[in-house]
């Protein structure tokens, strides 16, 4: 079976889950600027909803949708702009052979299992707002009940699986292993936090 054959088995929404690295070649190589614009659009969606889990609710639901329509593929695309950059620099530190537009597209593919949790996110939102949204003087997850567990479960297994997921998508877009794009993400993301740090420590210091 030769590679165009072989691509044509592989619908990216499905097949990340399963076969990752084949996925994420498919869609740097093969996919249309359309298609990797379809990926903003919803993985942008999705984080933009995400990030309205356990805050104030400010707007109504709908409002809330738009406003993550709007903003959270401008997010998105930012986002991963950015660490596209750091991810192709720091890959080459391990004789990585990723172009940025490779790696741009690497990281988008990566986000797909967010996408799937759109129903979920806007299910939680319209049937128990109260537990999705963060009450007045309530501290995080207070008024989880049973389905609200649920939801919060799967949430956390998707996120666990989507990083694992952006491991194998760095690692392919520079033709390394999986164990190797780990690195590539988790070294810049300890020097951030390491320089934050810093940083406070500083300031409390100078303050103190």
């Amino acid at each position: 079976m030769n590679k165009t054959e072989d691509y044509e088995n592989i619908n990216p929404f499905t097949s990340i889950w399963t076969r990752p690295r084949a996925t994420v070649r498919h869609v740097v190589e093969e996919k249309s600027p359309g298609f990797i614009f379809l990926l903003i659009v919803l993985s942008g969606f999705a984080a933009g909803l995400l990030s309205s889990l356990d805050s104030e609710q400010l707007f109504p639901v709908g409002g809330l949708l738009l406003m993550a329509l709007f903003f959270g593929p401008i997010g998105i695309t930012v986002s991963t702009a950015i660490g596209a950059g750091i991810y192709l620099l720091v890959g080459k530190l391990f004789k990585g052979t990723a172009t940025y537009t490779e790696m741009f597209r690497a990281i988008l593919t990566g986000q797909i299992p967010q996408i799937w949790l759109l129903p979920i996110v806007i299910l939680w939102m319209l049937v128990q707002p109260e537990t999705y949204f963060l009450q007045p003087g309530e501290m995080p997850f207070a008024g989880s009940d049973l389905l609200s567990l649920i939801f919060l479960l799967i949430l956390g297994t998707v996120s666990i699986w989507t990083f694992v997921i952006q491991c194998k998508a760095v690692g392919e877009a520079h033709r390394l292993s999986s164990w190797k794009g780990f690195f590539i993400i988790i070294i810049p993301t300890l020097l951030f936090i390491i320089a934050i740090s810093a940083i406070v420590a500083v300031i409390l210091t100078a303050i103190v």
